[in-house]
Formats: C-alpha cells, sequence, structure tokens
C-alpha cells in the first residue's frame, strides 16, 4: 500500500471513530508544520503515517472503554 493510501485510509477510519475533518487535519498540521501533503516530503509522511495510527489507537481504546 502506498504511503498516501494509507493516510487516506486512517482520515476516514479517524472520521469514523468521531474525528471531525479539522481535526485530523489539525494533527496532521501539528505532525509536519504545515497541512499540505502534497509537498510533503516522504519522511513527513511517515510522520503524518504514524501519528494518525497513535491517534487512530487512542480512539478505539476510548471506544472500547467506554461501550461497556
Amino acid at each position: 500500500m502506498r504511503i498516501e493510501q494509507r493516510i487516506q485510509q486512517l482520515y476516514k477510519k479517524l472520521l469514523q471513530l468521531g474525528y471531525y475533518p479539522f481535526q485530523v487535519k489539525s494533527i496532521i498540521h501539528f505532525a509536519i508544520g504545515n497541512s499540505d501533503l502534497e509537498s510533503a516530503t516522504t519522511a513527513d509522511k511517515i510522520k503524518v503515517v504514524n501519528i494518525l495510527e497513535d491517534y487512530e489507537k487512542l480512539a478505539n481504546n476510548f471506544s472500547l472503554a467506554y461501550s461497556k
């Protein structure tokens, strides 16, 4: 899977988990200093994937803890 596809997959997953689009864009901005993934380097994109995966885990854990 290409890194851009993984970012889109994580973006959609976070929206399903309850994040708003502006929140995900803010997370991306925090990770690499801007929200423009088109001009991001490969290293920046990897950083975005890692951070979005962390947020996905956090949201999943939150969902599991409060769905009991």
